[in-house]
């Protein structure tokens, strides 16, 4: 017999704490959920980077409001982790809306267009029209006589903004926030059970306990949890910030090559956060503060050095305890995945929960936790790819690319190499005739960003087809169309300093347009 959950603790208030609680409050609207931090202590208010499934995550499945949001928030649209200066390669777009370069499926050219992209590369999507010229997605529809936006983008969030609004959708949602600083936790003996957890002020007990204090692990540290690394030699970052004008936003992820790791910029109306992943294996904390700052043309403040471990806890809920955000894992900043995951992860809990009358058993936290390392093995596959294919000239570099990669990633290598780009988003299928594992990204951007860092397919080398002048027309043409429809968007300084999010915003995704054709 199971134990029935009425109240839960959350224990740590940054991001992913509050929308773990926001994701159970979602379906569960008589769970008593209070979350417990010493929210005295101000969150970072450095950039942070999302994936593009958080937009429907926060406005369709949590129900936060989209004008609102970006009225309060002000977050940066990201249209794409533009590798800028990747290993030597030529810098290329993992845009959002990469599968738009694809053609149609009923198109008896479509073997032109795939091969065209194979040699050239030279298909722009309307995302990457808008990274280049440094845009919003919105864009004035007179015929609508308001502001419309162009769907595929991600976020770039300022943290500080960011958890300031979560706790008041909380506080809005009946969700108390506890200004508490934990002491102390209490577990059974064979610690498979949280008995209390202490603060300062008060106790509090709870049928379940949510651990979100990072990488200090409070509570899940306490328990017999078994963490799995991956064997991944980064561990180290150092981070600063600097001022920026908003008309020098940048509304992707910028990437480049390090000799020992890489560096990242994510813009936000609130300024400009970098960083420096690296390898303590092969470089001192001062040598790698050194090549950033050489890196880097901007007055940096804020210099910040941390430290990780890349990998999670295979049982992430045991007991009464599950955990999210970096407590519950983390692999490395690389794509951005964490906190889309650990919000998609929260709201799986919460559907779950309801579905299963808030009945805590062993068969739910089994289901549970298979789930998430389903979801956390699909996010490495996709990462692992990028340093597989990475080039470098020193020993940490080839250590990168020795990275373990699963059997199912070397499948879907195999088969890009016999049979090139897929037209169709799907898993490779076992000869049973079931789904060959669980990736979470589309085939075609794992072969998009393989193309792009060098990986040649057989089947085009082998045969040799040719590309017609109309399939180069077409593509010229949905070229010009995608600068067109970024020369209409509006800027930053336009939408944040002249008011028009403020003023004039309808709760609408796509362009009056819609997408840009495909071939």
């Amino acid at each position: 017999m199971g134990n029935k959950i009425e109240n839960v603790t959350v224990v740590g208030g940054g991001d992913a704490g509050l929308l773990a609680a926001l994701a159970l409050r979602r379906v569960n609207p008589h769970l008593s959920i209070e979350i417990v931090d010493d929210f005295e202590d101000p969150p970072t208010s450095v950039g942070q980077g999302t994936f593009q499934s958080i937009v429907p995550l926060l406005h369709d499945a949590l129900g936060i409001d989209e004008a609102r949001f970006l009225q309060e928030v002000r977050p940066v649209w990201k249209g794409s982790s533009y590798f800028r200066d990747w290993c030597g390669y030529e810098p290329f777009h993992y845009s959002f809306d990469i599968r738009s370069v694809k053609p149609e499926v009923d198109d008896p050219k479509s073997v032109e267009s795939l091969y065209h992209y194979y040699q050239t590369g030279d298909m722009s999507t309307p995302a990457e029209g808008i990274v280049d010229h440094c845009k919003t997605p919105l864009v004035y529809a007179p015929s609508q006589d308001s502001y419309v936006m162009y769907p595929n983008m991600a976020y770039h969030l300022s943290i500080g903004r960011f958890n300031d609004f979560l706790r008041t959708v909380c506080t809005e949602r009946d969700i108390d926030l506890i200004n508490d600083r934990v002491t102390n936790v209490e577990t059974n003996a064979s610690g498979t059970w949280v008995e209390r957890v202490d603060g300062e002020s008060g106790v509090y007990d709870a049928d379940l306990y949510v651990d979100s204090t990072g990488f200090s692990r409070h509570l899940v540290g306490e328990l017999d949890a078994e963490y799995r690394s991956f064997d991944i030699p980064l561990d180290r970052a150092v981070t600063a910030q600097a001022d920026i004008d908003i008309t020098e936003i940048v509304p992707a992820t910028v990437l480049d090559t390090g000799e020992y790791g890489w560096f990242w910029q994510i813009d936000t109306p609130e300024g400009r956060g970098m960083g420096y992943v690296y390898s303590s294996e092969y470089v001192s904390e001062e040598e790698a503060l050194a090549e950033f700052e050489s890196h880097r043309d901007e007055q940096l403040q804020g210099i910040a050095h941390h430290q990780f471990d890349s990998g999670f806890f295979e049982d992430t809920w045991v007991g009464n305890c599950v955990t999210t955000g970096n407590a519950q894992g983390f692999i490395e900043p690389l794509q951005a995945t964490s906190l889309t995951t650990h919000l998609n992860t929260a709201l799986r809990l919460s559907r779950r929960l309801a579905g299963r009358g808030h009945i805590n058993d062993a068969a739910f936290r089994e289901s549970y936790n298979r789930y998430v390392r389903g979801s956390w093995n699909s996010a490495y596959d996709f990462i692992s790819i990028h340093y597989l294919f990475a080039d470098g000239d020193n020993d940490f570099w080839e250590a990168m690319r020795s990275i373990p990669v699963s059997d199912r990633i070397r499948e879907y290598i195999d088969y890009y190499d016999r049979n090139g780009f897929e037209l169709f988003d799907s898993e490779l299928v076992t000869e049973e005739g079931s789904q060959r594992g669980m990736l979470a990204f589309p085939t075609s951007s794992l072969y998009f960003v393989m193309r792009h860092m060098g990986a040649e397919s057989s089947f085009y080398e082998d045969n040799d087809f040719t590309v017609s002048d109309e399939i180069k027309e077409r593509w010229r043409q949905r070229n010009g169309y995608v600068e067109d429809l970024a020369e209409e968007c509006l800027s930053y300084e336009q939408v944040y300093k002249s008011g028009v999010v403020d003023s004039f915003f309808r709760n609408e995704r796509v362009f009056a347009q819609a997408a840009a054709p495909r071939s």
